[in-house]
Parts: structure tokens; sequence; C-alpha cells
């Protein structure tokens, strides 16, 4: 080969070279908000990191405790067709509940709502949470609540990392007409460290469940996230460890919740709607705020196992999570 010819080979070697993309290995951060009860049932706070030992398809992570909590994202994705049109106006008027409450004075909401049509009612930066919730009215016979959480977790995805997202679903446990599936669903949330939280409005010819349990009201700024539950908080115990058992249930709002953590709540009016809303508050200013990065960091999925040092001490967090191979 001629001096000419290495040369231009060098070249093309060289422009080859630069050509080619540089190839990014995101860290993945799996965020792990976590309720902890003591052996008498009430919420066990002051605990530090080392009181936790959390285990990623078996293998024990190095865990944050972040002392703060991150501002809320919250979405609420509302059914709105003719079966719930006797429940229109009670969700119509907690949008003060949901902004005081739940999203707090750093969050940001938006809100979807799905029958045969799914519509962004409210999008996150623009609009009043009550006016808009204010302005939804019930018609059609569809409710694709499948595909309303589907753009709700889409408006999620566009949130800052640092915000705490939440997905809260305000309807009847059941999807006509969508055109995913709840697994898609299930894993979309959990590939976005989404929490999935539930309000469930009476069924035709189903039996009514009781709210879980009340708030006294609004307490000094010295208690966490300024709300003091009532005694009767022991009651939410059976409905966290029948939400972990609900993986197999055919109830779309269990399967949601229990695999990424969050709650659902049973209603029946409007002070019991009010009641579950300021409940949900309550539950994401008690939590530990836990992260860690994966190890090994496997594609698929991961099962999470919380334990912690302190005798009688029970754990709720999500069962696991979706980790993508690119």
């Amino acid at each position: 080969m001629t001096r000419q010819a290495l040369l231009l080979a060098a070249l093309l070697l060289a422009c080859r070279a630069q050509e080619l993309p540089t190839i990014r290995v995101p860290v993945r951060l799996v965020s792990l908000p976590t309720l902890v009860f003591d052996g008498e049932n009430k919420l066990l706070s002051g605990l530090e990191p080392a009181d936790f030992r959390v285990l990623d398809n078996g293998h024990l992570q190095t865990v944050r405790l972040d002392s703060t909590a991150s501002p809320v994202s919250l979405a609420v994705a509302v059914q709105v067709n003719q079966d719930v049109r006797e429940y229109v106006p009670f969700i119509a008027k907690v949008g003060s509940v949901l902004e005081a409450l739940v999203a707090g004075e750093t969050g940001e909401t938006a809100v979807v709502s799905y029958r045969g049509d799914v519509d962004v009612v409210k999008p996150f930066g623009a609009g009043d949470l009550a006016a808009s919730l204010a302005k939804i009215d019930a018609h059609g016979r569809q409710a694709r609540m499948i595909d309303g959480a589907l753009r709700a977790l889409g408006l999620l995805r566009d949130r800052r990392a640092t915000r705490a997202r939440f997905l809260l679903l305000i309807g009847q446990p059941m999807d006509n007409g969508s055109e995913s599936t709840l697994d898609a669903l299930k894993e979309e949330a959990a590939r976005d460290n989404v929490t999935v939280y539930a309000v469930t409005l009476p069924q035709i010819h189903k039996a009514f469940v009781s709210d879980t349990f009340l708030l006294e009201g609004l307490s000094s700024r010295a208690d966490r996230g300024g709300f003091r539950a009532s005694a009767d908080l022991i009651k939410l115990i059976p409905t966290l460890s029948h939400a972990s058992a609900a993986m197999v249930g055919s109830d779309p709002f269990s399967v949601l919740t229990a695999a990424t953590g969050g709650t659902q709540f049973h209603i029946r009016k409007q002070r019991e709607l009010e009641f579950a809303l300021s409940t949900m508050g309550v539950e994401l200013r008690s939590e530990y705020l836990l992260s860690y990065t994966p190890t090994p960091a496997d594609a698929g999925y991961h099962a999470i196992q919380v334990e912690i040092d302190h005798p009688g001490a029970k754990a709720y967090a999500r069962p696991g999570y979706w980790l993508d191979g690119n």
C-alpha cells in the first residue's frame, strides 16, 4: 500500500471514529417511599438509614434516606361517564382538599378525565384545579380507565426526576374500551417511579366498604406535614395487608396500588371522599423517602424486600419495579 493510500485510510478511520456516538449508560435511582408501623400499629418515626435493610432481587443495597420531602407532582385521572354521574358533584368540590392536603405548598397538579374519550382537563403548570374539577360533567357509556391513567402517566413523565410522582385514580374499579392493557399500565407506572392511589366509587349492586381512617383536622406545623391522624389509623393495616396480596386479583385498582406501593380507599359519600384524600395526604407526609442505585442493575423486573431493625416493626413499600435494558 502506498503512502498516500495509508494516509487516506487513516483519515477515513479518524472520520468514522468522530461519527460514532458516545454510549452513555444511565444510572437508575430507585425511589422507595416506605411506611413503617411499630408492634402496636402506630407510625414509627425517628428511624435512621442503618435501621433499614433493602434487598433488590435478594441483593443487599446501600440505601439513602432523604431528610426532606420532595415536592409532589400529582396527576388525577377521573371517571366521567354516566355510571358515576351521581358522584361527579362530590368530586367537583375536592379541588381545595387535593391542593392543600395532598399536593401541599410546593406541589403541582394535573387532571385527566376519561369516558369514551380521554381529555387533559388541566395540565401541569396551568389552570386552577378547583375550577377545572368544577367544569367536568358525566355522560357516555365507556370508561377507558387504562388509557386515561396512561395519559396521566405521560404528564408525570415530563416532570423533573427530583419530584415525587403520584397518580390518583377516582372512579369505579373497571375498564371499558381501552386500547392498552392493565399489564402495560402497571409496568409503565413501575418504570416511572409513580405511586398509584385509588378512590373507589360505589358500583351498582356492590357492597360498600367503609373508609379507612379519619383525621382529627389541622394540627401544629410541628407535626409531620401539618396533619395528625386519629387512633383509627390502626385500620390502615388491614388495607395495606390486603393490597399486598391483591396482585393476583382482578380488580385493576387493587392491582395498581399493590404494584406501586399505594393505597385504595372505598367511599360512598362526599365526607368519606374528603377523608380518603386527607388520609392520602397523611400517608405521603409520613413516609420514609428511601432511594438507592440497584446493584446489580440487571434488566427486567426487580423484587424489593424492606426489613426494619426494630422489634415488631412492619414496613410497607412497593413490591418491585421494572428496569429497562437500554
